[in-house]
């Protein structure tokens, strides 16, 4: 089995990934921590040295590339559902969920991190509200949806547990 989490950045998807690949004894990949090691850049560097494009097309490599395994849990970049094809992958090949949270909230949780290069800019959290605006018609893609909003990881977690128990079932 094959789990992926999508969703806009900090909705939880790195820490709910890692907590739900050791509750199923699965590996874990954070796909924003596969391009890094892949181009020896962190995230930030990446877009300001060779922009978003580039950045783009080593995160559908690195996200072809694990999906050759099997028994894996996939943390996805908040923009990865912006290709077509990565959506098409994701879909098609594993068990995904959307993991949402409100524009206020994930400002909240992101204040002051520089780590998160398309929010470098005046007003963060009006850029928030444009992106999930923006991504809105390819998150809806994905009907497994779970709102992370004063939601402890774990819960999250039992939540998607609970869910694959679900589909298996049908």
């Amino acid at each position: 089995m094959k789990i992926s989490l999508v969703g806009f950045m900090a909705t939880g998807k790195s820490k709910v990934g890692s907590l739900l690949a050791n509750d199923l004894g699965y590996q874990f990949f954070d796909t924003d921590e596969l391009i890094e090691r892949k181009t020896g850049l962190s995230i930030p560097e990446i877009f300001q040295r060779k922009g978003e494009e580039y950045f783009r097309r080593v995160e559908t490599e690195s996200l072809a590339d694990i999906l050759e395994k099997d028994k894996i849990v996939i943390s996805t970049g908040g923009g990865i559902v912006v290709s077509r094809f990565n959506r098409e992958l994701l879909l098609s090949r594993t068990i995904s969920f959307l993991l949402t949270a409100s524009a206020e909230e994930i400002y909240q949780r992101v204040k002051g991190d520089n780590k998160r290069p398309l929010l470098s800019v005046s007003d963060p959290l009006n850029e928030i509200r444009n992106l999930l605006s923006r991504r809105a018609e390819y998150y809806n893609a994905f009907t497994n949806k779970i709102d992370t909003m004063g939601k402890k990881p774990e819960v999250v977690v039992k939540k998607i547990l609970d869910l694959i128990g679900e589909i298996n079932d049908e």
